[in-house]
Formats: C-alpha cells, structure tokens, sequence
C-alpha cells in the first residue's frame, strides 16, 4: 500500500484577528487531545492507494482545517461577507461555533468524470459562442441567487480564495515553531491549486443549470486579440459584472508590466513562460515552512502576465487607509477580493491552460516530487459534499473530463517569437571569480556612487548595479544558470515589483521590458493582507536565456542590474548566481 512521500509537517489554523472576512472557529487543546483519529482511504492516479489520517480538525464556520504536508488538508468553505454588520455578528457566534468544530472533513475521495465532455472557449469570441454566454449569466445568478450558508453561494465560493490566498490561515511546524500566513502563491502550490478551484467553480455552475458539458470562457490574454478585457464582461446589467475594475483600464490593452505608463508589450514578445522551461522555472518552487520565510519561489506562469493583469484590472482608488493598515476592495487588484470578480475565474482559466500548454506542446516536466503529488485540499462539490483531492489528481485536463477550444495541438502565435531588441547602452563585466558581491552602485539623478552590500532598501528611481557577478560553471550539461536572491522583504498590502536587466549601463536599465534581449525577469508581487507588516520571499530567474541572446553564455561573469518598479522592497541577503538542475 502506497504512502504519501515524506514532507514537512504543518498544522494550518485560522487567523484569529478582528475584521476577517473569513471568521474562524477555534479549538481548545484539550478538546484537540480527545478527539478521535480517523483515516480516510483514497485511491492515487496509477491505482495506488494511501491513507490520510483525519486529526485535530477545525471545521467551523470557516470549513478550514489541518494541513499535513505534502498532504496539506485544508477543506475550501468559508464566510464571505465582509461587511461591517457581518463582521460584527460572525465575531459574536465564534466562540458558539467552536463547540462543533471538530469533525472530519472529507467524507469522500475525488472521483473524476467518466468522459471529456466540457469545453472552454475564449471569451474575446463571445459572439460565436452566444448560447454559452447566455448559459453562463444563467448559471452564476442561479449560484448568487443562493442562500448565505450554501457552500457553493458565489460570495462563498468567492472566499475560497481570500482564505487561502489573503493570510487568514497559519501554518505551525511540526516542532512548534512558524505560525506563518499561509498562501498558495510564490511556490509550487499555485498552479494545481488553482486548477482544483477553478474545476469546482465550473462543475457547481454547471449543475445548478443541470448541464454537464457547461464550461467557462478563458480570457485570451496571449493572442494578441484578447489582450483587453472581454467585452462580455461589460455590461453593468450582466451578473458578469463587476464595477470595482479600474475605468481607465476597462476598455485599453493590458500592460503586463505594471507601469501603467509603459509601453504596450503582447504576450508574444515575452520572455517570460514561453519557452519548456524546467518544472521550477515554470511552476515555483518549493514550498517552504521555514520560520523567516512563508513560500518557495514564484514559476513564470504565477509571476508574469498572470500579476501584470490582476494589478492592471484592480482600481486602485479603491484603497483606503486604517488604523490598522490600508483596507482594499480593489477585487481583481487585491488577493483578498480579487474572485469577487466573475472575469478572476476566465484570467485563471487561462493562466490553466497555458500550463496545460507548457506540459503538452511545449514538453515541460512536472514536478515528480512526492511531497507536491501527494499535496491534498479538500472542497466542496456541486452537491455539497466534501471531498479530498491531491495534485496528481489534477495534472491532467482530459482526465477532469475538460479540454481547451485551442487545444494542445494548435500552435500558438507567440511559440517562435523571442526578445528582438538590444541596448545601445552595454557593459563589460571583470570576471572575479570569487561568486560574491561586496559592493553595488546605485545610480539616479546624482553621480554614481559605490555602496556596501549589506541589507538594500530599493528606491524608485535609483537603479540599482551589482558588478561582476561570478558565474560557477556547470557541473553536467542538464543544468542551468539562475540568478539567487534568498531573501526578498516587502510589504504584502503594497504592490511591489523589480526588473532585472544584464550587462546593461544602470543609468540606461530602465528602459527596458521584455523586448529587449538584455532583460532577464521580473519579481512581482500583488497587494494582499494578511496578518503580518512584512513577507520574505525568496526569488529564482533562469538566465541561460539572456546569456545566450547577448552572447555572454562564456562569460566568466556578468553585471546586474535591479530597476525598482515600486517603494519598499529590501534586498536582505547578496544575490548569487548558481548552477542548478533544469529540473
């Protein structure tokens, strides 16, 4: 009998401050020792099967509970009303619902469709697709139509995601330590996650209008005809609506860099997820429970476009700020609002099959890892039921019985474009040889000046050079060069962005984006809550790319530059370069 592989052991509880939206139930310790251990028998993909043990569940008003890493247990229902009033009553019944908080959650292991019978259509083509469009108005006011406690409600449906996504569960470590926020972003969880939502949202419409080939409309944003918002998702008198979008973004093309000033960039012209990029480079990497730090590393599909868009879509007049921090409901700009907004589920049906994309046409790998396989949450159905699913349940589109309109087969446009433009503004690095950084220059409206490198508070404005960054050379043909920061400080209810350009004069650096050959990547960050003042995040760029179109691939060594795009990020520990497996 198969069992999950080895992992960290983590226990996820609710965030136990005032004014959540996702209020939880607690449990008093010697009620968590008397409770009775179950097990719960589910069958793996391969016919395999493996135990998951049911233990010191909390399953309040929230549905939240324990989380045993790499079988990371934690049921998807919450509260969703974040009104004042709310608020007020669900803060008075949490101490009620405390005493029948223990219980185990999944009654039942995921069963996947018999047959591929749903396919999802590109939104920007909504008048070819009329009948689907129609259906779909039909199903979302059916699903807000449904009462307050009802899991499959589209407000609590829609906090699903804040409560996974916005800091409102802590992880503690196996030995006690960490009470971290817990978030499915920056590592490796982000994808399958995501996948495992956006399939329980479209299987709960889809019954509610009893149709089981429903599908949802994917925002197109990588060909170049869907890179504005859908029109479908215009009508003010639509359930698709949403009025908190940003007016001025409404109806212009995204700009996935996030300077809303900056120049219009397709998909196409990219660098960032195109290419069959390692499993870590593409998905994040993985997640961590350490003490000083909350996540593994942002993949490409998570950091690029699908941050771009969300910032770009969020208006930010919608931001005030209180006592105790800014408070947004920017929905699409802000985590913990952002699936408030019908059009957050065709971004992220989108950002799905890009994966699927990556995994099929352009032969990435996924992760082979037993801890990201065995990962589990647990759901709700379309008939309400709970039910536990694992990673490896959901690594294959056709097997959840969906495929795209655009499927695998088809190549894409943007496949064989790449950057095509150059600085004229070029650097020489002196290769040290010693792989350490002591020094950085920063350079902006006054005269270069030389720096020690010991934390580095970014300023807006002021690039910032590491020179002569040592290169190590590989040790087998299957590895690659990524540019290391181990630890990135920022605040989470910010927007926080920096792009990273090579052997480019800083004074220069600026103006590049992702035409430009000499751009490396992008940390970005969208704002969020949470219960912390500050996140540390560590961040991983692929370089062999750059290197290859600047014809530095033999260099001993190469200057960085860092372009902050946003205040308030520190670069806490020295950036290295590293030979890692293209895993």
């Amino acid at each position: 009998m198969a069992s999950a592989g080895a992992g960290y052991h983590l226990q996820l509880f609710p965030r136990t401050a005032a004014a959540s939206a996702c209020p939880a139930a607690s449990l008093g310790s010697s009620r968590k020792k008397a409770q009775r251990r179950t097990t719960l028998l589910c069958r793996a993909a391969g016919g395999d099967y493996f135990r998951i043990d049911r233990r010191d569940v909390l399953a309040g008003l929230t549905g939240v509970a324990l989380g045993v890493y790499p079988n990371l247990a934690v049921a998807a229902g919450t509260e969703p009303d974040d009104s004042n009033k709310n608020r007020a009553k669900s803060r008075s019944r949490r101490t009620a619902s405390s005493a029948r908080a223990a219980r185990p959650l999944a009654r039942a292991c995921f069963k996947p469709p018999l047959s591929v019978s749903r396919v999802l259509w590109p939104a920007h083509r909504a008048d070819e697709h009329l009948d689907l469009v129609e259906k779909y108005k039909k199903a979302l006011t059916k699903m807000r139509e449904l009462p307050a406690d009802d899991p499959r409600n589209f407000a609590r449906q829609a906090a699903i995601h804040e409560a996974y996504c916005d800091g409102h569960y802590h992880l503690l470590g196996a030995a006690g330590a960490g009470n971290e926020p817990f978030d499915v972003h920056f590592s490796w969880l982000f994808a399958p996650w995501h996948r495992m939502y956006i399939y329980f949202y479209e299987r709960i419409l889809g019954s509610l209008i009893d149709d089981d080939t429903f599908a949802l409309p994917y925002w197109n944003w990588d060909a170049p005809a869907g890179m504005a918002l859908p029109a479908m998702f215009e009508d003010s008198t639509s359930p698709l609506y949403d009025a908190k979008r940003n007016p001025e973004h409404v109806n212009a093309y995204v700009n996935f860099m996030h300077p809303k000033d900056g120049v219009l960039i397709p998909w196409m012209k990219m660098r960032d997820g195109k290419n069959a990029l390692g499993a870590s480079d593409f998905l994040g990497g993985n997640f961590s429970p350490a003490v000083d730090r909350n996540s593994g590393t942002s993949g490409k599909l998570e950091s690029a476009a699908h941050t771009g868009i969300h910032i770009w879509l969020g208006n930010p007049s919608m931001c005030k700020d209180k006592d105790n921090g800014k408070v947004c409901e920017l929905d699409m700009g802000f985590l913990g609002t952002a699936s408030r907004d019908p059009v957050f589920y065709s971004h992220h049906a989108n950002a799905d099959r890009l994966w699927h994309i990556w995994s099929t046409r352009l032969e990435g790998r996924n992760f082979e890892d037993q801890e990201w396989l065995n990962t589990s949450f647990t759901f709700y159905d379309k008939d309400k039921s709970l039910v536990r699913v694992t990673v490896r349940d959901f690594l294959d589109p056709a097997k959840l019985g969906y495929r795209y309109e655009d499927d695998e087969e088809k190549k894409q446009p943007w496949e064989d474009s790449a950057p095509d433009l150059s600085s004229d503004s070029k650097t020489k690095a002196t290769s040290t040889g010693a792989g350490t950084i002591n020094n950085y220059f920063i350079s902006g409206s006054f005269p270069k000046m030389k720096y020690n490198l010991s934390p580095l508070r970014l300023t807006q404005g002021q690039n910032v050079e590491l020179p002569s960054v040592a290169r190590p050379k590989p040790t087998t043909p299957k590895q690659q060069q990524v540019l290391v920061f181990d630890a990135v400080e920022f605040s989470p209810r910010e927007e926080a962005k920096f792009d990273v350009v090579i052997n480019v004069a800083p004074e220069q650096a600026g103006n590049l984006d992702p035409r430009y050959k000499e751009y490396a990547g992008s940390f970005a960050s969208l704002p969020r809550g949470g219960g912390k003042n500050t996140l540390v995040v560590p961040v991983e760029l692929p370089l062999d790319d750059v290197l290859n179109d600047i014809g530095a691939a033999n260099d001993g060594a190469v200057n960085v530059v860092i372009v902050p795009r946003t205040q308030g990020i520190t670069i806490v520990t020295k950036p290295r370069i590293e030979s890692k497996a293209a895993y």
